[in-house]
C-alpha cells in the first residue's frame, strides 16, 4: 500500500545529513556508498515536489510516472539532426485513410502488462472510454474528443464509443475514426495521455477505490498496473518513488535496476546530495545562478547534457485593450525589449532569442524567418506616429509568490520605462488571474508554451483559434487569419499544410504582431561519470524516460 509519511523539518535536515555525512568517499563523480537503502545500480534523481498522480488521467503536469511505466501507441523520438521524428510503440504499423479520418492500428502480439494480460484492441477501448467517463472527470480528456461519439461519453448519453470511434477487429487491429481531418492526430498518439492502460487491472483499482472517481491506480503501487520498462512499486509520500525494472519488457529490460525519485523541494539541497554523489542527475532549472559553476568546471563541463526545449515564453497582448489595438504600439514594444539581456541576467546567458511562435525543432520550425530587432529608438518613432510620444500606462499582470516572473516583469518593467511606457505590476492570486484570463480581460501577461506534441498545431491554434483566443486573453481581430488557422489543421497534403503554418506564422506574429515573442529556454543538467545514455525528453520536459540509460558500478 502506498504509505504516508509527512516529513518534519527537522527529520529532513537529519535526512540531508545523512545523505552527506555517512556517504563515504563521495568526491564528486568519485565512488559513493549510499544510505537510502537502495542499490548501486539504481538511478536517483529528484523532484522538487509530491507527484499529483501516476494516473496519465489525473494529471498534466506530473508524467515522470507516466513516462516510465505506460507506453503509447506512438512515439517521438529526437534525431541527430536536432529534429523530431514518429516511430511505431505499441502499434507496429498504422493506414491513414484518405479523408484523414479513419487511422487503422496493428497492435503487436506478444506485448504483456506487468499483469500477465497482453495488450489488445479491448485495452485501447477501454483507455478512451475511461479517459472520457464523466464520472472520473479526467483531465486529459482533450486528447481524444475529436474522436467520433466522444462528445456523448463525455455528455452521458453514451458509455462507450465502441463501433463508432473505435471499431475493433480482432485483438490486435482497430481503427480509431475521427469526426473530422486532424492531420497533427498521429503525432498526438504519443503524449503521456495517450498511455494505453489494461481494463482488468484499472476496473479492478476503480472498485477498490469506491468507484472512478476514486480509484487507486496510479497511487497505490500494487493496483498501477502498466506496459512500460519500468514498474510502480514503492511511494512513500514526501519522501520517494521507487520505479523497479520490468525484466520482460517488450523492448527488452532496462539495463538499471531502477530509479529511485527523491523529493528534494530545495535546489540548494539537490546541489547538496548531487556534489556528495547521493543523486546522479542535477537539473539545472530551479538553480540557474549554479551554471557557471558547473559548465565552466573542469571536474563537471564535460559532464552537462542541455537541450533547447520544445518551448516559447512570451508576453500577451490584449487588442481589447487601448492602444493595444494599433498594430504599430503592438511592434514598437516587440523592438522595446532586449532579450538578449532578459537571458543574460535571468538565465545565464542560456537559450535562444524567440522570433516567431514555434521552437528550433518543431515541424515547421522556419529558421529564415526574419529577426525581430532591438530598436528602442525605432519603437519611440512608433508610439510618436501613433499619438504616444510621451508614452503611456500599462499592466502587466501575474500570479503572486512567482520570485522568478517577477524578476523577469521588473526587467520588461525598465526597459519599456526607456520608450516612455510606464508599467505597473499587479499580482493576484492564480484563481482570480485565470478566470479573469477565460473572460477576456486580463492584461499582458508573461508565459512559456511547451509542446506536448511535434506539430505546429499545438502552438498556434492553442492560442488563436477562435474557441482560445478570448479564453487566453489575446482577443486577435484578424479573422481571416483564425480561419486560416483553424482550417491548416485538416490539410492533409504534409508539403501544403507547412507552407500555410510558416505563413501564418509571419503574419500572426510579426505583421500583427500578435504576442511579443521572447526566448526558447535551454534546459541544463549535469551528471555523474557513471551516468551513460541519457537521452532528454525529445521536448527537453524535466519529466522524461529513463529506459537508455545505464550506471557503471564498482563491480565493472
Amino acid at each position: 500500500m502506498r504509505k504516508k509519511l509527512f516529513v518534519t523539518l527537522l527529520s529532513a535536515v537529519m535526512l540531508i545529513g545523512c545523505f552527506t555525512g555517512c556517504g563515504g568517499d563521495s568526491g564528486g563523480s568519485g565512488s559513493t556508498s549510499y544510505d537510502d537503502g537502495f542499490g548501486e545500480n539504481v538511478l536517483r534523481i529528484t523532484y522538487d515536489h509530491e507527484c499529483e498522480s501516476g494516473d496519465p488521467r489525473q494529471t498534466t503536469a506530473d508524467y515522470i510516472i507516466p513516462l516510465n511505466i505506460f507506453d503509447t501507441l506512438v512515439t517521438t523520438v529526437s534525431t541527430e539532426d536536432g529534429g523530431y521524428e514518429l516511430e511505431p510503440g505499441l502499434a507496429e504499423s498504422w493506414e491513414i485513410s484518405k479523408d484523414g479520418k479513419t487511422y487503422s492500428m496493428h497492435l503487436r502480439q506478444g506485448v504483456k502488462f506487468t499483469n500477465g494480460e497482453e495488450v489488445t484492441s479491448d485495452d485501447v477501448l477501454y483507455t478512451v472510454d475511461s479517459m472520457l467517463d464523466p464520472e472520473r472527470a479526467a483531465l486529459n480528456s482533450s486528447w481524444m474528443d475529436m474522436i467520433v461519439g466522444a462528445q456523448d461519453v463525455l455528455d452521458g448519453r453514451a458509455e462507450s464509443v465502441e463501433g463508432k470511434g473505435i471499431i475493433i477487429h480482432d485483438d490486435y487491429n482497430f481503427d480509431i475514426v475521427l469526426n473530422d481531418s486532424y492531420a497533427p492526430f498521429l503525432a498526438t498518439l504519443s503524449v503521456p495521455g495517450w498511455s494505453i492502460l489494461n481494463r482488468e487491472a484499472c476496473e479492478a483499482a476503480d472498485e477498490e477505490g469506491g468507484g472512478p472517481a476514486n480509484t487507486v491506480f496510479g497511487a497505490e503501487p500494487e493496483a498501477t498496473i502498466g506496459s512500460g520498462p519500468f514498474i510502480l512499486k514503492e511511494w512513500v509520500l514526501n519522501d520517494y518513488i521507487y520505479l523497479e525494472a520490468n525484466e520482460d519488457y517488450w523492448r527488452g529490460a532496462p539495463e538499471i535496476d531502477g530509479i529511485l525519485i527523491k523529493v528534494v523541494p530545495d535546489a540548494e539541497t539537490e546541489k547538496m546530495l548531487f556534489d556528495s554523489g547521493q543523486i546522479d542527475i542535477f537539473d539545472l532549472d530551479n538553480a540557474r545562478h549554479l551554471i557557471p559553476e558547473y559548465t565552466e568546471s573542469d571536474e563537471w563541463k564535460d559532464n552537462i547534457v542541455s537541450k533547447i526545449t520544445l518551448g516559447t515564453s512570451y508576453l500577451s497582448i490584449n487588442e481589447n485593450i487601448e492602444p493595444f489595438d494599433d498594430v504599430r504600439v503592438r511592434k514598437a514594444l516587440q523592438m522595446a525589449i532586449d532579450r538578449d539581456t532578459i537571458r543574460e541576467e535571468m538565465y545565464e546567458g542560456t537559450g535562444e532569442n524567440a522570433n516567431g511562435i514555434y521552437p528550433p525543432g518543431l515541424t515547421g520550425y522556419n529558421e529564415n524567418l526574419e529577426e525581430i530587432p532591438y530598436d528602442p529608438e525605432a519603437a519611440k518613432e512608433l508610439l510618436a506616429e501613433t499619438g504616444y510620444a510621451d508614452g503611456f500606462d500599462m499592466t502587466i499582470t501575474q500570479t503572486a509568490d512567482d520570485s522568478s516572473t517577477l524578476e523577469l516583469n521588473e526587467i520588461i518593467q525598465a526597459q519599456l520605462a526607456e520608450i516612455g511606457v510606464n508599467v505597473t505590476i499587479e499580482q493576484m492570486d492564480e484563481a482570480s488571474w485565470y478566470d479573469i484570463r477565460a473572460t477576456g480581460e486580463l492584461p499582458m501577461y508573461m508565459s512559456t508554451w511547451y509542446g506536448d506534441f511535434n506539430d505546429p498545431d499545438n502552438f498556434i491554434y492553442t492560442f488563436f483559434a477562435s474557441s482560445n483566443n478570448k479564453s487566453r486573453s489575446f482577443n486577435y481581430s484578424n479573422t481571416d487569419a483564425i480561419k486560416r488557422i483553424e482550417a491548416a489543421r485538416h490539410i492533409t497534403d504534409e508539403e501544403e499544410r507547412i507552407k500555410e503554418y510558416q505563413d501564418l506564422e509571419k503574419l500572426v506574429i510579426q505583421d500583427d504582431a500578435a504576442w511579443i515573442p521572447l526566448f526558447h529556454a535551454e534546459k541544463i543538467r549535469v551528471v555523474q561519470d557513471r551516468v551513460k545514455g541519457f537521452v532528454p525528453h525529445w521536448a527537453g520536459w524535466g519529466d522524461c524516460s529513463y529506459y537508455s540509460v545505464s550506471l557503471e558500478t564498482s563491480g565493472e
